[in-house]
């Protein structure tokens, strides 16, 4: 169904504007000023070839969509999300209006220009119960420039707020302040990234939030055009999002290599490049995929079931997975390789956890999230550079295991494997791509050698790069683990100090995610995490 003409009301008559008026405002305190001509002949995605340059501007999230699917060859999705997604409450003492967070993204093409709209335009607005309102945010990816562009429609005014494009060139200062404080690498963000999604409304499997479906007294926005059918699961955009990381990251990684006319071949910029595999340089959120009922919400029931720890809270599964270690072999996307059906959590153990830890999600009024053990686990950004730099031929399955094998069990915020980033080259030169892994390995291994003395993680990590076999080291050190944890959580004496042993380590992680220059910014709201 497309959008009906009628659907949507300007509230105001839009004003004819020229692109000229468009005002960049990189930070929240600057002072909004005309973007320079200059500029404006560099900037190229939809939202500013369709909506900026337009003549009347659309002034509004109704006329910005209605530009969007002009021509009847495109559509829109919306997804709704929001740390009290498991209420239906307009209202709440602990909390006051019960706002949430929608997205739109786009499908197909804008007919007139012919431009794809599909994974290159993402709006943000709040909703309410009566339906959106505040400040419309906007992302849409430049293919001109390989970069995305940041936009604020604010009180009418169009904003361009940043560019990926300014990592490396804005000061630190004006980057706190503005989009790419969140977007630390640039690229989309979904903090609630895989299943279960937990604060997105989702499968039925994972989170209806059924008060959004039309005919909801208590959310009259349920029915409106912005909603209604086009309201979808997390699960529709989680793949949107991670189509539009790999585009990026692959941008990012091609603009690093040159070929000589002689054929050798040149990545430049090698520190950057393999910043994703050896530290933590985005974050999401993750968690059991066993719904506690602890979240005082009354959409949902006390469990039954044994709750799971999430494996990427163990080991950075994902990045383990895309080289095929053996260990995870034959296991299906949601794992629960650590915390089997017969090893998880009792939900009564994990009440036991919470009042230990005396946990609270502050301005709600259940215990926990809707899904339990809840925190931040390796991104999807970092996933997928090491996976396109794998895919084109820099790094190797060896070198990738022998970096994840350094400081194993600490898959976020590793110091020690962070500490190994000093000894990667500048750039590295091989007569042909297939040989850029030995050269790359070579340098870093000449580097591992000269120096002393060397530390403990410089020794393994030397070690394991001259092995013969980097990923069955990596492995063995996974099924150690792996069999250490089994062992504890069947043990009725070691279980329960081993269960607070991990619980205390989720909480210290989600202090970091609150406190990390990465992350401070994306606790946005007080029950997000759920805290001492």
């Amino acid at each position: 169904m497309k959008w009906p003409a009628t659907c949507l009301a300007l509230t105001t008559a839009p004003l004819p504007v020229a692109a000229q008026d468009l005002f960049h405002q990189p930070t929240n305190a600057s002072v909004p000023a005309p973007v320079p001509q200059g500029i404006l002949d560099t900037i190229s995605d939809p939202v500013f070839n369709i909506v900026v340059r337009a003549d009347p501007q659309p002034r509004t999230p109704a006329a910005v969509i209605n530009a969007m699917l002009e021509g009847g060859q495109s559509d829109f999705q919306s997804f709704v999300v929001g740390e009290q997604i498991g209420r239906p409450e307009t209202s709440t003492p602990e909390c006051g209006s019960s706002l949430r967070r929608m997205v739109i993204a786009f499908t197909g093409s804008h007919a007139p220009s012919g431009t794809v709209l599909e994974g290159n335009v993402f709006l943000s607005l709040f909703l309410s119960p009566s339906g959106p309102g505040g400040d419309l945010e906007v992302l849409a990816w430049d293919q001109v420039n390989d970069a995305y562009n940041y936009y604020k429609l604010e009180q009418g005014t169009w904003r361009l707020r940043n560019r990926s494009s300014d990592l490396g060139t804005v000061s630190e200062a004006d980057l706190s302040n503005g989009c790419l404080a969140c977007h630390v690498n640039g690229a989309p963000v979904m903090k609630e990234f895989a299943f279960p999604w937990n604060h997105w409304h989702g499968l039925p499997n994972t989170f209806l939030a059924s008060y959004l479906s039309p005919g909801q007294q208590s959310w009259p926005a349920a029915g409106s055009a912005f909603l209604g059918s086009r309201l979808t699961g997390a699960q529709n955009l989680e793949s949107t999002i991670q189509s539009s990381v790999q585009r990026f990251v692959g941008k990012i990684v091609e603009d690093r290599i040159a070929t000589a006319a002689d054929g050798s071949v040149t990545v430049s910029r090698l520190p950057d490049l393999l910043d994703s595999l050896f530290e933590t340089t985005e974050l999401n959120l993750g968690s059991s995929n066993i719904k506690s009922g602890l979240d005082g919400g009354g959409l949902t029931q006390r469990a039954t079931t044994p709750l799971n720890i999430p494996d990427s809270f163990f080991v950075n599964i994902a990045q383990m997975r895309d080289i095929d270690l053996p260990v995870f072999e034959g296991q299906g996307l949601v794992t629960e390789v650590f915390t089997p059906v017969g090893l998880g959590l009792s939900v009564t153990e994990y009440e036991a956890l919470l009042a230990e830890f005396n946990i609270s999600t502050e301005c709600m009024p259940g215990r926990d999230t809707l899904f339990p053990w809840f925190g931040p686990e390796p991104s999807e950004f970092d996933r997928r550079m090491v996976e396109r730099l794998n895919r084109r031929g820099i790094v190797d399955d060896e070198f990738v295991a022998s970096v994840l094998a350094v400081d194993v069990e600490t898959p976020l915020f590793s110091q020690p494997r962070a500490s190994l980033l000093s000894h990667i080259p500048e750039s590295v030169t091989a007569p042909t791509r297939g040989q850029l892994p030995d050269a790359l390995r070579a340098a870093v291994i000449e580097s591992l050698q000269n120096t002393a003395p060397r530390s403990e993680p410089e020794e393994d990590f030397l070690s394991l790069l001259l092995s013969a076999d980097p990923v069955g080291e990596l492995d063995t050190r996974v099924r150690q683990l792996l069999d250490r944890t089994h062992t504890l959580l069947s043990d009725p004496v070691e279980r329960v100090p081993h269960l607070r042993m991990l619980y205390a380590r989720l909480v210290a992680n989600r202090d970091a995610f609150r406190e990390s220059e990465i992350s401070i910014h994306l606790n946005e709201f007080p029950g997000l995490l759920p805290s001492e």
